[in-house]
Formats: C-alpha cells, structure tokens, sequence
C-alpha cells in the first residue's frame, strides 16, 4: 500500500484528504496513511518482543488476555507513585492484537496514521475508509482496568476493519483497479 498523507514522501494519496478549520480528514474519508518504511517494521518487531518468552506464543488470545490482565491488575492496584509507565505494554499488547486482526482480515495491513491522536501504527484495508489504532484500544482498556476483555476486543476491531469492505467486481481490470486507487 502506498497510501501517504499530505507530509509524506511520496505526495499520491488513496482518498484525498480534505482539511476543515479543524484540520482533520472529513469524517468518512480515510486519514492520511503511508506505508511502514523498513525501520517501523523493524521497531514494531522489537516492540512485539516485549511480550515474548519461553513457550510464549502472541497468537494465543487468551494467554495475551490473561497476561494483560494479570499487568494491568497489579498496576491498579499499586500505589499511583510506585506504577510503571504502562505504554511500552500497551504498545506490545496493540500490536499482538493487531497481528491477531490482520490474521482475520485478509488484506488487512499495518500502516502509519499521520493524524492518530495516540499511536501512529494503525490498520487498513485498501478497499476501506476504516483505520483501526489497535495500540490505542488496549491503553484504554488498561485506563479502565477492564479485564477479561482482550478477546472481545480482537472479534470487535477484526469487524469493524471488514465492515465497510467494498466488493470488487471479478471483471475489473487491473489497470482499472490502480486508476481507482489513484483517485
């Protein structure tokens, strides 16, 4: 996907982005995206690794779940002095759980969101306006400390990322399937 947002190298874009007063993409267009260059994929790597371990497997909800749980559970219930900062975990957890999205959306992509209010590492499908920030889910389900909740949120954002899908008609052309993502 080369999709690139109005400071990105490259200047073509998926969907324009029109800008208001505000300064924000018009509500069912798609935000401004690029591709991850190969340093961010490496970094997401590394970040993922944070979760890693002995017989350790991130495709596994309910263990990534259950440790989430598990973290966030002593971080709220430690003194607000004493706790960690809890987004390279957040981070971590985001990405796992984005992978998991990805592994249930076919199509589905990392990419970077110019205008993300948290992370910048987000989902999208070429075929859709949804950008989903997977990262900025998990830190509000630990500012919550809602617990038993990751599963849920993997079947949630895997629907919401394939809800507006548009269906390509098989006759399409190549050619026209690019002239259509150059608009």
């Amino acid at each position: 996907m080369s999709d690139t947002g109005h400071r990105g190298r490259d200047r073509r874009s998926f969907v324009p982005t029109p800008r208001g007063t505000t300064g924000r993409a018009a509500p069912e267009l798609r935000p401004a995206v690029r591709s991850l260059d190969p340093v961010e994929l490496v970094w997401l790597g590394e970040a993922r690794e944070l979760l890693r371990g002995p017989e350790v497997d991130l495709t596994d909800i309910a263990w990534l779940g259950g440790h989430l749980d598990g973290l966030m559970t002593t971080w709220h219930d430690t003194m607000p002095s004493l706790r960690w900062d809890p987004l390279p975990t957040t981070t971590a957890v985001g990405l796992a759980v984005g992978d998991a999205v990805i592994a249930r959306v076919p199509g589905l992509e990392w990419v970077f969101a110019f205008d993300a209010p948290g992370s910048p590492y987000a989902l999208a499908h070429p075929r859709t306006a949804m950008v989903v920030v997977p990262a900025d889910a998990v830190a509000l389900l630990w500012h919550h400390g809602s617990t038993g909740q990751l599963p849920g949120l993997v079947d949630e954002l895997a629907a919401l990322s394939a809800e507006h899908m548009v269906e390509e008609h098989p006759r399409v052309s190549g050619a026209m399937r690019l002239l259509g993502r150059r608009r």
